[in-house]
C-alpha cells in the first residue's frame, strides 16, 4: 500500500471489525429474555458506534478490517491455533452481508482478507501509515489486547466500550510489563484464548521474575548464572517452544495489500 496524500493530515482509524460487532452482539444475547438476535437492533448498534468512533477521532482515512477463512500461516505453523474457539453463531454469519453494506453505505471502506487474520492487516496497515511519515496518526479500536505490541511504533489504541486508551500505563497494571516486553511475557506465558501453548509450567510470576533479571529472551537463553533459578532452567529446556510462541504472537507487518492509502479516505454520506 502506498501513500499518495502528500500534504495531508493523515489519521487512519482501523476497526477490528469483527471484536467490534461480537461485543455488541454479546451485549444483546445478555438482554434478559432475548433468546435470538434482533437484528435491525444490532445493525443500528453498530452503526451508533461506528458515528460516536468518527465524531471522536475524526479519521482522515477510516477502514474496517475483517478476518479471513482462519487457513492462515499461524494455523500451517501449529494446528492447534485457536482449536475448540467458539465459532461465529449461524445468525449472525447470515446477518454480516447487511451489516457490511451498511457500514459501507456510511461511507467506511472494508478490507476482507481470504485467508489472513484482521491484526495481521491491521498490524501492516498502521505500520506503512506510521512508517511513511512521523507525523502520520493512526488509531486501532479494539478490545483485544494483542494489538498493545504495536504501542511502542506510536500508534494508539482505543477501547470503545471502555472510553479509555490502551496505553502503556494500562500495559503496565494489566501485566505488570511494558509494551516493549509484551512479546517475550507472551513467549513463555502464551495466550490461553489462542491456544498459544507458551513455555510449560511458567506463569506470570516466572516470566516477570525472568525478565525483570534479563532483557529479554535472547539474553535469558545466553545468560550463564552460577545459580539458575529454577525458572530460567525450565525456560532454556523449552527455548523452542518459546520460539514457537514467539512467532505467534507476534504480528506480520508484511501482508501484501496492493492500492493506496487514498483508496481509504473517509467521505461523509449523506442519507
Amino acid at each position: 500500500m502506498t501513500n499518495h496524500s502528500k500534504n495531508q493530515h493523515i489519521h487512519l482509524v482501523l476497526i477490528d471489525a469483527l471484536n467490534l460487532i461480537r461485543r455488541i452482539e454479546g451485549g444483546l444475547h445478555s438482554i434478559p429474555g432475548q433468546a435470538s438476535i434482533n437484528q435491525q437492533q444490532l445493525i443500528s448498534l453498530t452503526l451508533q458506534a461506528l458515528s460516536k468512533l468518527i465524531r471522536g477521532h475524526q479519521p482522515s482515512h477510516l477502514i474496517a478490517v475483517f478476518d479471513g477463512d482462519g487457513d492462515n500461516w499461524r494455523k500451517e505453523l501449529y494446528p492447534q491455533y485457536k482449536e475448540n474457539r467458539k465459532p461465529m453463531s449461524q445468525e449472525l454469519a447470515q446477518l454480516l452481508p447487511l451489516i457490511k453494506q451498511a457500514w459501507q453505505d456510511m461511507g467506511v471502506h472494508l478490507i476482507e482478507p481470504a485467508h489472513d487474520e484482521a491484526d495481521d492487516v491491521i498490524a501492516t496497515l498502521a505500520y506503512k501509515v506510521r512508517q511513511h511519515s512521523p507525523t502520520n496518526k493512526c488509531t486501532i479500536v479494539s478490545t483485544d489486547q494483542g494489538y498493545l505490541q504495536l504501542l511502542p511504533q506510536g500508534v494508539k489504541l482505543w477501547d470503545h466500550f471502555k472510553q479509555q486508551w490502551q496505553d502503556e500505563e494500562f500495559t503496565w497494571q494489566k501485566l505488570q510489563v511494558t509494551p516493549n516486553q509484551l512479546l517475550d511475557y507472551w513467549s513463555i506465558v502464551g495466550q490461553s484464548g489462542n491456544k498459544i501453548p507458551g513455555v510449560s509450567g511458567l506463569g506470570p510470576k516466572a516470566a516477570l521474575a525472568i525478565l525483570n533479571q534479563y532483557a529479554g529472551l535472547k539474553e535469558a537463553f545466553t545468560s550463564n548464572p552460577t545459580s539458575p533459578t529454577k525458572a530460567l532452567i525450565k525456560l532454556k529446556l523449552n527455548k523452542n517452544q518459546a520460539r514457537l510462541s514467539y512467532k505467534l504472537v507476534r504480528f506480520k507487518q508484511d501482508i501484501i495489500l496492493g492500492g493506496s492509502l487514498g483508496d481509504y479516505q473517509y467521505h461523509a454520506k449523506e442519507g
